[in-house]
């Protein structure tokens, strides 16, 4: 690519003029269609832009609208853009519009979601009344295809009637479609078939789909897969579990299925549940459909374990009641300088460190290429356990308790637990990779920096030293929650972790925060991830509905941080703003917006 064809994303580098497809009253059936607000209908509604007026159609957070298809009337390669219309000036959970879209030909929807206020008030600050936001969706060959077009439903309770259905309103104003050249099927063609550019990681905690959407089906997961699909994204970060709760359905600890729960903290905790339940009574294991549908797409699937993830507090507790490791097991329980008991598990007992390698040892029975090792949440995972204790006296003739918290002695003897916790585990998957034919990657998301890391127990440089890990993961947190936290903004930020990798085959891929930038910014930040001489990138919370993945104009320009050479052309040209829409909705089934409402 060159710097003038560097946008592929907002299709500004094609040179025909585009056609809008703004008679969406043509979907079919025309029986899922009513010109007026009707339950189980899409409203058909007349809207005028500057230069788009048609019809669209919309349904609001209790239609239940049914599938319909939208006849694109099109032949040949094509950049394929969606018109949605955001709710307006709302400010609550009922910001989000969520649209499921797909070709005829596909086997799963790609979901396309959008909040108003950020992008409104960024790109349209004297406009007063709703827009439509222009989100590139993919380049396609069109011939013959229709665009499948529905709303994401779930039930509101359990019990309740049929039709008790809520959902997130959904709105498609028009579909512009820009042919393709030769010469720019060409370019496009020869740009997915590079394979150096392929340099980042997404993370999906497999809970947030649940909670949000109640998943049920094979397609919905799939769904979560599916916009890495021609991306600079290779593998695929899915978390099976934490503590002893599995997001797998598994033979040595618990689904997140919360038998016999009834009540819940969070409305979405029970639609997790019943989530869950539902896939249970099918015979259906989401973990297994995420992997299929990765390995399907060519990437690698790699999964994740929060190694301090027995227990929660409330009301985030309802997985942990009943039954569980934390309950059977108070002699492992953490202990803090005072001897007060913790709520955590405590990697100090054998028994705690052999539950959890035995789990992973189940995961990779199923063909993952990796198992990841989350250290970047509820830690430390030792503190001032009797066994811990008792060796350094041994030692030093020290009692740690009556030394300073960060005493460098302490420190690194309190790290060997750790260090060796990671022997087990890699000694596991080498076993089972044995087994299988090829190695097993093992992966650790940590702490931002050396001394935190050693702060939480974790000694890098041993682990770096014994080769215990093939790929590291500095978690910079987003700045609202962490601001202690670097977010690489400099690359000194990274030169610890660079250093430390030099001359090993171990992977760095450091993780970039604020989740939500704009395509300009996360340009900056991979720049500098590249200045300091890094060549992979993680994302955490990547999800496909709920998280990055979600065609806004984020994460069109975050899917190709993995074209360091864009990246460069576009800071030589003095870093342009990208090209992104969102057009002024003028008039609106009737109402014309240039008269402004008091109030």
């Amino acid at each position: 690519m060159t710097a003038a064809t560097t946008d592929l994303f907002a299709d500004g580098w094609l040179s025909s003029p585009p056609q809008y497809r703004a008679d969406l009253d043509r979907c079919e059936p025309a029986s899922a269609l009513s010109a007026t607000g009707k339950r189980g209908h899409w409203r058909t509604m007349s809207f005028e832009t500057d230069d788009v007026a048609g019809t669209m159609i919309a349904a609001g957070p209790e239609t239940a609208a049914p599938a319909v298809s939208f006849p694109l009337r099109a032949s040949g390669w094509h950049a394929v853009s969606v018109g949605i219309v955001p709710n307006f000036k709302c400010t609550d959970d009922t910001a989000t519009v969520a649209v499921p879209v797909k070709l005829s030909s596909d086997d799963t929807y790609s979901l396309l979601t959008l909040n108003l206020s950020s992008l409104q008030t960024r790109l349209l600050p004297d406009w007063h009344g709703p827009a439509v936001a222009e989100m590139f969706w993919k380049i396609a060959d069109l011939t013959d295809m229709s665009l499948d077009i529905c709303q994401m439903v779930r039930r509101v309770a359990p019990g309740d009637a049929p039709g008790s259905f809520s959902g997130p309103a959904a709105r498609v104003a028009y579909v512009k479609l820009v042919p393709l050249t030769d010469d720019e099927i060409e370019t496009w063609q020869a740009d997915q078939a590079r394979t150096d550019t392929r340099r980042l990681f997404a993370h999906n905690d497999s809970h947030g789909p649940h909670y949000l959407f109640r998943l049920t089906t094979e397609e919905e997961v799939r769904r979560e897969i599916e916009p890495y699909r021609d991306t600079d994204v290779s593998r695929i970060y899915w978390e099976a579990g934490g503590g002893d709760r599995t997001r797998f359905f598994s033979r040595v600890a618990r689904a997140e299925v919360m038998e016999g729960q009834e009540d819940f903290g969070r409305r979405g905790d029970r639609m997790h549940a019943e989530s869950w339940r539902d896939f249970q009574q099918q015979g259906v294991d989401p973990f297994d459909v995420a992997l299929a549908h990765t390995h399907a797409l060519g990437m690698e699937f790699h999964a994740c374990y929060r190694v301090a993830g027995f227990k929660y507090p409330p009301p985030l507790d309802g997985a942990s009641l009943g039954e569980v490791f934390f309950d059977r097991h108070p002699e492992c329980r953490g202990e803090d300088r005072a001897g007060n008991r913790t709520p955590r598990m405590a990697y100090s007992y054998p028994a705690v460190r052999e539950f959890v390698v035995s789990l992973l040892r189940e995961i990779v029975e199923r063909p993952v290429d990796g198992v990841c090792l989350l250290f970047n949440r509820r830690m430390p995972l030792v503190e001032y356990e009797p066994p811990v204790v008792e060796g350094f006296q041994q030692e030093y003739g020290l009692d740690p308790r009556e030394l300073a918290a960060d005493d460098p002695r302490w420190l690194a003897y309190r790290a060997r637990t750790l260090t060796g916790f990671m022997r087990e585990v890699r000694a596991a998957m080498n076993e089972a990779g044995e087994a299988r034919g090829s190695r097993i990657d093992v992966g650790a998301v940590v702490a931002a920096t050396e001394q935190e890391n050693l702060q939480d127990g974790i000694d890098l440089r041993a682990w770096m030293d014994e080769g215990l890990i093939d790929t590291l993961i500095p978690y910079s947190s987003e700045p609202v929650y962490d601001s202690h936290h670097p977010s690489w903004t400099d690359p000194s930020q990274l030169a610890f972790f660079v250093d430390l990798v030099r001359g090993t085959d171990c992977v760095l891929a450091p993780n970039l925060m604020p989740r939500h930038q704009s395509p300009e910014d996360f340009r900056r930040r991979a720049s500098t991830v590249y200045e300091a001489g890094a060549g992979h990138m993680f994302f955490w919370d990547a999800a496909g509905g709920c998280g990055r993945a979600n065609h806004q104009p984020m994460w069109s320009g975050l899917k190709r941080l993995g074209h360091q050479d864009e990246i460069a052309a576009w800071q030589a040209a003095g870093e342009p703003d990208l090209p992104r829409t969102i057009k002024p909705l003028r008039k609106w089934d009737g109402w014309d917006f240039a008269y402004e409402t008091p109030g």
